[in-house]
């Protein structure tokens, strides 16, 4: 590559004398000599200065180079020019009157001037011309490989003179030079940066020829596969082969790969131990610019933790995590494949809501440890009590539910309801002390008492209520004189249908924060109703009440449009970029509506869409996959930023992170509340990891203690929030929390 630049610059080499030519050929071996010898390039084009130097005496040689702006030039080397000088260079901006050099960049052009104390390209460099005695320059072009000016080569002298044919060879040569050696050391820079990547790569790399013989792999692909090097060069990749997939596998693979010249999947692969392990694979063909196959790369990454948390994560989908009973989804199809058994081999099914007595008064005299323990002993007690047909969960901090199939009688259902809080009331050593309990117990029965899962649960936990109003210990059975009289369902309908119509409503928010840098970085919005009687009214008492009678999606529209609103106010303080977090509701979704209602808050509001994110349940997630993807996808166009609320207690799937492309996963409380227990720690570090794996930021509600903060920290979890920050606050509130954090 040299030897033919140097031919290049010496076409008309023929035209010089014979001493001409002697100089120039010497200055060639010279530089040869140099690169051989391995010489750095800025030693190297330092060599070139000093060498024209030498050929034109009383004169001095520099290289200038564009910054990476690419709006002015600095010495990259210039040996005999005083260090003064070259501070009094740098910086030199082209232009018309920016000196020989700096002309050359302006008119991309060779400028040879012989007289710089009256040429008008000296203008603005007259005084570095008076100074350092600078009567003449000489400057041409230095090129990269694609032919852009990037720089100058410059013969200075201190006498006034024009160039001859041999100094414009000079020059010619010294630019040429100069332009392989750079070239060269991006090359080099290249290939150290590649190699620096290649071993220090997290994923195992494995480079082949055509023939797919291993060339090279990395440490990290020795590590996990446990083989060396060298028992590994010269064979084929199949030597890894698990035996998991069939030829029809391996067929459609190559076969994408002769087509598009990659392939990426899952595959299993074997260890040097013979374990058999699941990773992600990417392979690329590579062709050389006569379109010749030449290599093949392979990259992959060992998934088999993403795979066991994908298999824990599948468990705390359908489990409670303190008893290790199934959830309420697990026990809501549970239920509804029995009610379809029932319907068509006619039968009943007992629907039975529990909880315990006083339990609250127990947990806050004993602890929190030995109120857990004391709910997994009462749901030990519970499972002992029923059949492999029944079912049974946890839905809340005390509450159960069961269904029984095939009790047909009333007497049937009470002896085993008997039985239960027989079970429940046997004294139980918890803390050194000896506790009874007792519990409530709601019956409804499918059909009489309702014909699906919402109705039946409504249904006996109305009973339940009832039976623990009547003194606990008993249970009460559903009537439909109960069910249809509901009062208290009916009032807060009737008052919700008008405070949504009045927007009787406040949001409040709860900032959220980034653990590694302490800063403020988003809000989630909180609605509260603020009922003319009663106050401030909690969600937790009216949101069920608002899905169940459709007024969720006007609700969730309007808690949408004043959470921007009071983000952009908050933007338009210069507050930053705070995200603005808001809950989405299935039936929003569901509407089909989203994304149009989207666009119209954000251009009313002015606020950014990258200051919105919406928080989605995994539940709306496997809702009507098709058309809630074609929505989210538009969101994701616009900007907004999407997450994952109360990440692990629904359908977590990877399948379905990869498809909906969120931003961020949101570790339940339920988990955050458990820090300390190490199998729950053990869940967190997994959640982290695979979101970060997929390209997620992880932040955790419900932080309360140092404890908790440290924890996550250290699982690298990105941001949380909670009581141990602050608690949800109006919005007047937070503004004043946002200047504290200026």
């Amino acid at each position: 590559m040299l030897n033919d630049g140097l031919s290049a610059a010496n076409a008309e080499f023929c035209t010089l004398t014979g001493d001409e030519q002697e100089k120039i050929l010497r200055l060639q071996q010279s530089i040869l000599e140099s690169v051989t010898h391995g010489d750095s390039y800025l030693d190297v084009i330092a060599q070139v200065c000093k060498l024209e130097e030498q050929l034109l005496p009383n004169s001095v040689g520099s290289v200038m180079l564009l910054d990476d702006s690419g709006e002015v030039l600095n010495v990259l080397a210039a040996p005999s020019v005083p260090p003064e000088g070259i501070s009094q260079l740098n910086g030199l901006r082209p232009g018309p009157g920016g000196g020989s050099c700096g002309n050359v960049i302006y008119t991309q052009q060779p400028q040879f001037v012989s007289n710089t104390f009256t040429d008008p390209r000296w203008q603005n460099l007259r005084h570095l011309a008076y100074n350092f005695n600078l009567c003449s320059c000489w400057s041409v072009p230095v090129y990269s490989r694609q032919r852009k000016v990037i720089g100058t080569f410059a013969l200075s002298s201190f006498e006034h003179r024009s160039p001859s044919p041999f100094h414009l060879r000079l020059l010619e040569i010294g630019a040429s030079i100069v332009s392989i050696m750079l070239d060269r050391n991006r090359s080099q820079e290249s290939l150290r940066l590649f190699e620096q990547v290649f071993e220090g790569s997290e994923e195992g790399i494995m480079i082949t020829d055509a023939d797919t013989r291993i060339l090279s792999v990395n440490k990290t692909f020795t590590k996990i596969l446990g083989y060396s090097i060298d028992e590994l060069r010269g064979e084929k990749p199949s030597k890894f082969s698990s035996g998991q997939h069939g030829a029809d596998f391996y067929h459609a693979m190559w076969k994408q790969i002769e087509a598009k010249r990659y392939w990426r999947g899952e595959i299993w692969n074997r260890r040097k131990n013979g374990e058999i392990f699941p990773e992600w694979l990417s392979i690329s063909a590579v062709y050389d610019q006569s379109e010749q196959l030449t290599h093949y790369i392979g990259i992959f990454s060992d998934i088999s933790e993403l795979k066991n948390a994908e298999e824990q994560i599948q468990y705390l989908s359908t489990h409670d995590i303190l008893t290790g009973l199934p959830n309420q989804t697990a026990f809501k199809d549970r239920l509804e494949q029995a009610i379809a058994l029932a319907a068509n081999r006619p039968g009943k099914i007992a629907v039975l809501s529990l909880d315990l007595d006083n339990f609250k008064l127990l947990n806050d005299s004993l602890g929190l440890h030995a109120g857990d323990e004391l709910l997994r002993r009462v749901a030990t007690a519970l499972k002992s009590c029923i059949a492999d047909t029944d079912s049974l969960c946890r839905i809340g901090s005390d509450e159960f539910l069961l269904a029984l199939p095939g009790c047909n009688d009333t007497e049937t259902i009470s002896t085993v309801v008997d039985t239960i809080i027989e079970k429940v009331r046997q004294p139980i050593r918890i803390a050194e002390q000896t506790l009874s309990l007792s519990c409530s117990v709601g019956i409804a029965v499918y059909p009489d008492d309702g014909g699906h899962y919402d109705s039946l649960v409504m249904r006996a936990s109305e009973a339940r209520r009832k039976a623990k109003k009547d003194g606990g210990n008993g249970y009460r059975y559903c009537t439909e004189q109960l069910n249809t009289n509901s009062f208290e369902f009916l009032r807060l309908a009737h008052e919700l249908r008008d405070a949504v119509a009045l927007k009787q409503f406040v949001l409040h928010f709860q900032p959220q924060i980034d653990l590694a840098t302490g800063k403020l970085v988003g809000a989630e919005a909180l609605v509260r109703w603020n009922h003319p009687r009663e106050g401030l009214v909690y969600p937790g008492r009216f949101i069920e009440i608002a899905e169940q009678t459709g007024l969720i999606a006007e609700l969730g529209n309007w808690v949408l449009q004043e959470a921007c609103i009071q983000a952009a106010v908050w933007h338009a303080l210069g507050f930053g970029p705070i995200v603005a977090a808001v809950n989405l509701s299935a039936l929003q979704l569901r509407r089909g509506d989203m994304v149009g209602i989207v666009e119209n808050v954000l251009r009313n509001t002015g606020l950014p869409p990258h200051c919105l994110e919406l928080e989605l349940t995994e539940s709306i997630l496997v809702e009507n996959v098709e058309q809630t993807l074609a929505q989210l996808n538009q969101l994701k166009q616009i900007g907004i930023k999407l997450a994952i609320d109360d990440f692990g207690t629904g359908y977590s799937s990877l399948a379905y992170l990869n498809k909906f492309n969120v931003d961020r996963l949101k570790i339940d409380r339920s988990f955050v509340g458990q820090i300390g227990n190490p199998a729950n720690d053990a869940i967190i570090h997994a959640i982290v990891q695979m979101g970060h794996a997929l390209g997620q930021r992880v932040i955790a509600e419900g932080v309360e203690s140092e404890a908790m903060r440290t924890h996550l920290l250290e699982c690298h979890c990105d941001e949380a929030q909670g009581y141990l920050f602050a608690k949800p606050m109006p919005a007047a509130e937070f503004t004043k929390l946002l200047a504290g954090y200026r």
